[in-house]
C-alpha cells in the first residue's frame, strides 16, 4: 500500500489540516482602503472566493482523512487487501473430514468474500482519487487567488 503513503501521492497529511506549503512568509490578502474606506468590488470578491476555496480545501482534507481511516480499517480486517498474497482462513471444522463438495462450497464462499472485499476497496480507491483530483483543483484555484491578491496589492 505504498501508493497511499506520503511518497506517491503526497496528499495523506494524516490530520495535519491546512498548512502553509509555500514554506516561507505567508501571503496576506488585505487590500488597503481607498479614500473614504471604499474597497474595490474585485478585492472583496477575491477575498470571498479565497475564503470559500480555503473552506472547500479544509472540507476535502477532512473527507480525505476519513477515507484513509476506512482504508486502514479494511487493511486490518482483511489482510488480503494489503498483502495481495494468499489469505489464511482458519479451519473452523478441523474435526470433520471435508468432502469434495464441502471443499468446493468453502472455496466458493471464500471467492465470493474476496470479490466483495475487492469491490469495496475499489470504491474506496475511487473515492480517494476523486478527492485527490478535487483537492488538486482547489489548491490550484487557491494558488491563483493568492497570485491575484498579491498583484492587486502591488497595484494599490
Amino acid at each position: 500500500m505504498a501508493l497511499f503513503g506520503r511518497g506517491e501521492l503526497g496528499l495523506l497529511g494524516g490530520g495535519e489540516g491546512l498548512r502553509d506549503d509555500v514554506g516561507g512568509a505567508r501571503i496576506s490578502c488585505s487590500p488597503s482602503p481607498l479614500p473614504g474606506d471604499i474597497y474595490p468590488a474585485s478585492g472583496l470578491a477575491l477575498a470571498a472566493a479565497y475564503h470559500d476555496i480555503k473552506m472547500r480545501l479544509a472540507s476535502l482534507e477532512r473527507e480525505n482523512s476519513s477515507i484513509k481511516r476506512k482504508l486502514k480499517n479494511y487493511e486490518v480486517k482483511f489482510p488480503v487487501i494489503c498483502d495481495f498474497g494468499e489469505e489464511k482462513i482458519p479451519c473452523y471444522r478441523c474435526c470433520l473430514k471435508p468432502t469434495c463438495s464441502f471443499k468446493a462450497n468453502i472455496l466458493f464462499l471464500q471467492l465470493q468474500k474476496s470479490k466483495e472485499r475487492e469491490e469495496r476497496l475499489e470504491d474506496v480507491i475511487q473515492a480517494y482519487e476523486k478527492i485527490h483530483l478535487e483537492k488538486s483543483n482547489v489548491q490550484r484555484d487557491l494558488d491563483k487567488m493568492e497570485l491575484h491578491c498579491v498583484i492587486d496589492k502591488n497595484l494599490v
